[in-house]
C-alpha cells in the first residue's frame, strides 16, 4: 500500500541521546591530577586508638571496675593548660613569649601516674583557637616517660627490637580528644 506524499517525511530526526565522551575525558584528566598531587601531600597519622569493645563477661567486669580508673582531663587554651584529675588539679599558664610549659605539664602528669600506675587514659579538651602543633606537643608530653622520670625502666635487650618494646615506659598512651 502506498503512502500519500504528505505522510512521508524526509527529515532526519535529531539525536537526543546524551553524549558522555566529554564528561569521561574531564574525569580522566581530574583523576590523573588528583593521583599525582596525592603523592606530594604528606599524610600524617596520630596514634589515637578507639575505645575497645568488651566482648566477654570478664572484659565487661573489668570495664565496670572503677577501682583502677583515673580520669585525667587536660583543658588546652591559648593561655595555657589546666589539668583536672581525681588525684589533683593544676594550671599551667603560658608566659608572654607564648612558649607553653610542656615540661611542667609532663612532670605533673608523671606525679599523677605514679599514684595510680595502672591508669592509661587521658582526655584532651582543646579550645577552638588552639593550634594543631600545641595539641600534638601536649600528646607527646602525656604519652611516654622520659629517661629521668620516676618509674622509667630500661627495655630488656631481648625485647628491644620487637614491637612489645613500645609498651615499656608509657605514661598515658590512650589519648582521647573531646569537645571537638
Amino acid at each position: 500500500m502506498a503512502h500519500k506524499p504528505s505522510g512521508r517525511t524526509h527529515r532526519v530526526k535529531p539525536d537526543t541521546s546524551l553524549n558522555l565522551t566529554p564528561m569521561i575525558d574531564i574525569i580522566s584528566n581530574l583523576m590523573f591530577f588528583l593521583m599525582m598531587f596525592m603523592s606530594v601531600i604528606p599524610v600524617v597519622t596520630i596514634d589515637a586508638p578507639l575505645p575497645k569493645v568488651a566482648s566477654t563477661a570478664d572484659e565487661v567486669r573489668k570495664a565496670k571496675d572503677d577501682s583502677n580508673k583515673l580520669e585525667v582531663v587536660v583543658t588546652i587554651t591559648d593561655k595555657g593548660f589546666a589539668v583536672k584529675s581525681d588525684l589533683g588539679s593544676k594550671s599551667f599558664s603560658a608566659p608572654a613569649d607564648d612558649k607553653f610549659p610542656y615540661d611542667d605539664l609532663h612532670k605533673f602528669l608523671v606525679e599523677i601516674h605514679n599514684k595510680k600506675p595502672t591508669s592509661r587514659e587521658i582526655t584532651l579538651m582543646p579550645s577552638d583557637d588552639v593550634p594543631y602543633e600545641v595539641m600534638i606537643n601536649v600528646m607527646d608530653a602525656s604519652r611516654d616517660l622520659k629517661k629521668d622520670d620516676q618509674g622509667f625502666q630500661q627495655v630488656p635487650p631481648d625485647i628491644a627490637q620487637k614491637p612489645e618494646s613500645e609498651q615499656f615506659n608509657r605514661l598515658f598512651p590512650d589519648v582521647s580528644i573531646g569537645g571537638v
